[in-house]
């Protein structure tokens, strides 16, 4: 009997990965948090190339599925009703044929990881790192958005190992062109693009429960999406052995979960889930690009946000412990810097044009660290453009990773 119920659920799977490898890749015309941002025409986008599995899925389901531990990228979801089709953000052919797509746990198919290591590069080999970093993405989406995933990071992967924006030549080449801004392909051993399980999106892109597969649904309830975070930070750290070498990014609220992932060890982040999170090792340099830092305050900011809030943290109590400027400078000197023997570099980067998340969540983050002397050199980087052109353009979310490699080579003597 075990046998006939691995072979169906085998057999499920196998109908849900050619779903993936099939659908045209979806995006609405709303974004989160902002719902009224400007759509971009079909020649914005070059033709349709690689995005993988964009269905959102969430809490484990009572059987384990099997996975296949690594596919190649490019995948995409099925389509969901309510959802308008186009163009996946520009993916260089290059890149694409060499990008891989890992499972870093079994229960969902959102909890997977889009990697590219560089052609002939074996300095992401454990014990061969030299001085190289790796460059870890995690994207926002206010946990629920299925058209913001892992894929939102190539735009700025292009400009990153290219050196040009190869799906937007009509755009400025911070890369190229800045003489402010160093190379930074040479100093990058590895990049990874996160996805993490999503909340429920009923407006955008409701799910049956008696129709969807228990792997595909969308569902996640904080703490859930920053355990994943963890899981796949883990998972890469175990597998590629680059220890602390490394560049966490986070775009909204996946700077949210970049920041509280240096303080996870002895956290929880809920009080209603006293469960422990993975343990990893905390990176270098946490890049918080539009990031979310207080709770509590965008809500006095945009009171419309507290129902996205609720819909992924449904506790409100658990928004200040979600909030990463509620913490103390000693709470991550203590916990990100090992009691202020490890220097640590926060770089804030945001846009007053936002225009969705204002600039007292910079505010917050930088009072955090005002006034004392501490391990953590904690920077601002004033980037242009609206929330979601950040990433859409991936020239400023470049250019602000670039800068922040220069930062971590200068606490190694070798900076520019």
């Amino acid at each position: 009997m075990k046998k006939v119920i691995r072979y169906l659920q085998d057999q499920a799977l196998e109908a849900s990965q050619q779903k993936y490898s099939g659908a045209a890749y979806l995006s609405p015309k709303t974004r989160e948090p902002q719902q009224r941002a400007k759509q971009h025409s079909p020649s914005y986008y070059k033709e349709q190339h690689t995005s993988h599995h964009q269905s959102r899925s969430a809490h484990p389901s009572s059987a384990a599925h099997s996975f296949p531990s690594h596919t190649a990228a490019g995948t995409t979801p099925p389509r969901s009703s309510g959802q308008d089709e186009r163009a996946p953000p520009h993916l260089s052919e290059k890149i694409q044929r060499d990008m891989k797509r890992h499972q870093y746990a079994l229960d969902n198919i959102l909890q997977s990881y889009e990697l590219y290591i560089p052609e002939l590069d074996q300095s992401h080999l454990a014990g061969a790192s030299g001085k190289k970093f790796w460059v870890v993405f995690v994207h926002g989406g206010y946990f629920r958005d299925p058209t913001v995933t892992s894929s939102s990071f190539y735009p700025a992967l292009d400009y990153l190992v290219s050196g040009k924006g190869n799906g937007h030549r009509h755009l400025h080449n911070p890369l190229k062109h800045d003489e402010h801004v160093p190379a930074v392909a040479p100093y990058i051993a590895g990049y990874a693009s996160l996805n993490y399980r999503l909340s429920p999106h009923q407006d955008k892109a409701p799910q049956d429960p008696n129709k969807t597969p228990a792997y595909e649904l969308r569902n996640a309830k904080w703490p859930d999406h920053i355990h994943d975070v963890l899981t796949a930070i883990a998972h890469l750290q175990n597998k590629y052995g680059f220890g602390e070498r490394y560049l966490l990014v986070g775009h909204s609220v996946g700077a949210t979960m970049a920041m509280l992932s240096t303080i996870a060890a002895h956290r929880s982040f809920s009080k209603g889930d006293s469960s422990e999170l993975p343990k990893i090792e905390p990176p270098m340099a946490v890049l918080g690009v539009s990031g979310i830092y207080d709770y509590p305050l965008i809500h006095e900011s945009f009171s419309d946000y507290i129902g996205l809030t609720r819909n992924a943290i449904p506790n409100e109590a658990d928004d200040v412990l979600a909030s990463p400027a509620r913490y103390n400078a000693k709470d991550y000197v203590d916990g990100w810097a090992a009691a202020g023997t490890k220097k640590r570099v926060l770089v804030i980067a945001h846009s007053k044009d936002d225009g969705w998340v204002d600039w007292k969540q910079v505010e917050a983050m930088q009072k955090v660290f005002a006034g004392s002397e501490s391990a953590i050199n904690c920077t601002v980087i004033e980037l242009k453009g609206q929330h979601n052109d950040i990433w859409e353009k991936g020239t400023e979310l470049a250019r602000a990773i670039a800068q922040t490699v220069d930062i971590m080579r200068g606490l190694e003597g070798d900076g520019q």
